[in-house]
């Protein structure tokens, strides 16, 4: 059964001159275990969809089901805090909390004991391959793909099963990219995380198991 379906979607945005239909007709279905990359130009469509999935809007008509529970029905805010989590171009770290305190911050939300909190952000932390030396480092003092690596482990510490990135390597040099796009997918393949990639580099599509590609508001597998 798919953790995330996609029913009929549509959507539009409407102005005081014009209306454009996003998305149209959207169907498709996302399992765990795998990493799925949607690819696509810039206003196809793409961005819209991941924030439908990320349960930022509901559709115009269609569904969004997630373990076949309409995101219509839900509290989207519960949703987002419980069911999803998402990792940006930006990675969006605080730049006062250390690498640790970054990760630790979703647990905490969630009630877990600063102490054990600190013990698994560690864990989630070397289990992105990186050293103890980051630790205490603030988002400033980290590479890139440091950061990046820092976002995947707070995602981590969410404990959902759903990951949904956003041009996730947008800002990162190809080997960096091709290192997170490895990493994403093992812990997809070994974890049973179901990884969904917004991303305009062709290159990384290799390492995909399941390439979507939205063409004006349409979703094609490729």
């Amino acid at each position: 059964m798919s953790i995330l379906t996609l029913n009929s979607v549509r959507y539009s945005y409407s102005s005081k001159y014009h209306t454009v239909e996003a998305l149209k007709d959207v169907n498709c279905e996302f399992e765990q275990g795998l990493i799925y990359a949607i690819v696509g130009k810039s206003g196809s469509g793409k961005s819209t969809m991941l924030s439908l999935m990320a349960g930022l809007d509901v559709p115009d008509k269609g569904d969004v089901l997630f373990r076949g529970v309409s995101t219509r029905t839900m509290d989207l805010d519960s949703y987002r805090r419980n069911d999803v989590a998402i990792i940006y171009q930006n990675f969006r770290l605080f730049p006062l909390l250390t690498a640790v305190e970054n990760v630790m911050y979703p647990m905490e939300l969630h009630g877990i004991r600063p102490r054990e909190a600190k013990k698994r952000a560690e864990e989630y932390i070397r289990s992105v391959e990186l050293n103890d030396n980051v630790f205490n480092r603030f988002p400033s003092m980290l590479s890139g793909g440091e950061q990046q690596r820092v976002a995947i482990a707070r995602a981590l510490a969410m404990d959902t099963s759903l990951m949904l990135a956003d041009e996730p390597t947008g800002n990162l040099d190809s080997q960096t990219a091709r290192n997170i796009i490895e990493l994403l997918a093992r812990l997809a393949h070994e974890r049973n995380y179901c990884i969904i990639v917004v991303t305009h580099d062709m290159e990384l599509l290799d390492m995909m198991d399941v390439t979507y590609q939205m063409k004006d508001g349409i979703l094609v597998k490729a």
